[in-house]
């Protein structure tokens, strides 16, 4: 993150002069036609001279999503790879209410900024299954589960000027949710979830599946002065994830620290500018499971890892407007919890996952190099890299089945091997005229694995996206009468087609793959299809003091039949259909 691959730059508290006062804010209002979502929004902020605060929520609510108005399974017959889904028009079990709140304070001054922040998110749906028959049948209906995902986040953090130095402590505290199962679904017609006892109190802990984790963590960063052409940041963090199983067999309960050191330095040699960095990390895993979430070593319920990881990087101008680059990296990544120690049914792949506490952390080495462009009328980038990681983690389906006479989900186990990853990326962007920009980019990304192959030898990575081509074409004609900046915009997208990596794959039973049992409908593989996305904008002068905005966009404007090879519901239900959007937002 701190090279530029992430960067998440949360709003400053506002500020007004000196002694001055201000105050201010901005409504806002969504509705989507396909699956009835109403949404509405409020941001106010205020500052008294250098002390500013800033808060807002926001309220969305959606019934269920529609799906291209096609035959299904049941209308045709058609089975195997490409069969036709379980479920077409309106799918069931996909409705959901959505609120989230959020609240700031900080000051600013010679010394630098300082600020607390908070927000709170809370989703509560439905999740369709597999399972059951098709709709209208009174004696196998629909099956789905309800499902509450919460997360919190509080964090203090300042950004203060001491001497030549600039010092960042962070301490945050983020609060994680997750709540389960078939006998608590979201119910639609009071907007609520079943989850007030017979006393009028609210149970909380009756889930069949009920987990919670605190992630407590602190950083502190030092950017030193600059040295010569040197410039550069140190820094340490700790960290503590207490995951709790209040409920439920799916993963254990257990805490996880981990300590982290780190520097990077950036040196400015122009036409060069070259940066390295390196990080030491220490992470203990401790779990403590119950009899449903033991694996099958239960000796083995601490882990330990000790890594370091580092960067080099290079970026030269060769020409104006024109640079290249080129970054060596390495890095890790520790087996989660659930990685390690899941035992139990998970919903959203259909199938029963099983942990492996022997897992080794994964260790990744790439290489990327790219072109850039940067014009007056130009932005263009192309980049390609390979990625090496040896000990990647994956899911491996082992072609048995959970339940009596093996008639439940497929079971697949934490598994290990060593892959690859190629990919190229490229994008351009041009201005033909004052009012025409067009432009584009293409994705190919590639993955193999040792002995994933279906003859023990390579074979293809699971879970990567299909490639896919996207265009646009943005028109910003000069205003006539009330508008002002008004924007046409088309975009175009082009996914390919995409083969499931055989029985590794998520969803993987629903391809017609050899030694079943394959359900009959729906598909893991996936053809190429082609949507196309259209919007209008403007900020409107009515005169009012204030200058609200609207925009009016339609989704897959030709309501295309088509399954996103990433699509959780790939195996049983179409992606959504055409969905026609109008937001509307009004500062004061």
């Amino acid at each position: 993150a701190l090279g530029g691959a992430i960067n998440v730059l949360t709003k400053d508290a506002p500020t007004a002069d000196l002694g001055e006062s201000r105050v201010g804010g901005k409504f806002r209002s969504q509705y989507f036609t396909n699956n009835d979502e109403r949404a509405v929004g409020l941001d106010l902020q205020g500052a008294r001279g250098p002390v500013g605060v800033r808060a807002g929520f926001e309220r969305r609510i959606a019934d269920n999503y529609t799906a291209p108005d096609e035959a299904t399974f049941f209308d045709t017959g058609n089975k195997g790879t490409f069969g036709d889904p379980k479920y077409t028009d309106e799918i069931p079990f996909t409705n959901f209410e959505q609120w989230n709140g959020y609240a700031q304070v900080g000051t600013q001054g010679d010394f630098g900024t300082v600020q607390l922040y908070g927000d709170y998110w809370v989703n509560r749906h439905n999740f369709l299954l597999p399972i059951g028959g098709p709709k209208g049948n009174a004696n196998n209906p629909p099956a789905g589960i309800g499902q509450n995902l919460e997360h919190g986040n509080l964090v203090a953090k300042g950004n203060l000027a001491i001497g030549n130095f600039i010092l960042r402590p962070r301490l945050s505290l983020q609060t994680s949710i997750r709540q389960s199962g078939q006998d608590r679904r979201f119910q639609p017609e009071d907007q609520t979830l079943d989850l007030i006892d017979e006393n009028g109190g609210f149970d909380n802990f009756d889930y069949p599946l009920d987990l919670k984790t605190d992630i407590y963590t602190g950083r502190f960063e030092m950017v030193h002065p600059k040295i010569g052409s040197v410039s550069g940041t140190l820094g340490a963090e700790v960290q503590l994830q207490d995951a709790q199983t209040r409920s439920g067999g799916l993963q254990p309960s257990a805490d996880t620290w981990n300590v982290g050191l780190f520097v990077f330095e950036e040196i400015d040699l122009e036409p060069w500018t070259l940066n390295a960095g390196v990080r030491g990390d220490f992470r203990s895993i401790e779990a403590d499971p119950t009899p449903k979430t033991l694996a099958s070593n239960t000796g083995n319920l601490s882990n330990e890892y000790t890594t370091l990881s580092g960067a080099l990087g290079a970026n030269v101008k060769v020409a104006d407007g024109v640079a290249l680059a080129a970054n060596l990296t390495s890095g890790f990544r520790a087996p989660s919890i659930f990685e390690l120690y899941a035992n139990g049914v998970h919903g959203g792949v259909a199938a029963f996952q099983v942990g492996d506490p022997d897992l080794d952390p994964e260790r990744a080495y790439s290489a990327d190099a790219s072109v850039r462009v940067r014009r007056d009328r130009l932005t263009a980038e192309v980049t390609g890299y390979v990625n090496a990681i040896n000990d990647y983690i994956f899911l491996e389906n082992t072609n048995e089945n959970r339940g009596p006479q093996g008639g439940g989900p497929p079971i697949y186990e934490a598994s290990q091997t060593d892959v690859v990853i190629p990919g190229l990326e490229a994008k351009v962007e041009t201005q033909l005229r004052p009012w025409l920009h067009v432009g584009g980019q293409f994705t190919v990304l590639g993955g193999t694995g040792d002995d994933l192959g279906s003859d023990g030898g390579d074979g293809d990575l699971p879970l990567l996206p299909a490639d896919n081509v996207q265009g646009f074409v943005h028109l910003t004609p000069a205003g006539q009468g009330p508008l002002r900046s008004p924007r046409i915009e088309v975009d175009l997208k082009r996914g390919f087609d995409k083969d499931a990596a055989g029985r590794f794959e998520p969803f993987s039973q629903f391809d017609d793959l050899e030694g079943g049992p394959n359900p009959p409908f729906g598909t893991a593989s996936t053809k190429a299809y082609t949507t196309v996305d259209a919007s209008a904008e403007s900020r409107f002068a009515l005169g009012l003091g204030t200058q609200p905005s609207l925009r009016v966009e339609v989704r897959n404007v030709f309501d295309t039949d088509y399954r996103d090879f990433l699509d959780t519901y790939k195996g049983y239900a179409l992606s959504p259909g055409r969905d026609l959007r109008v937001s509307l937002s009004v500062p004061f």
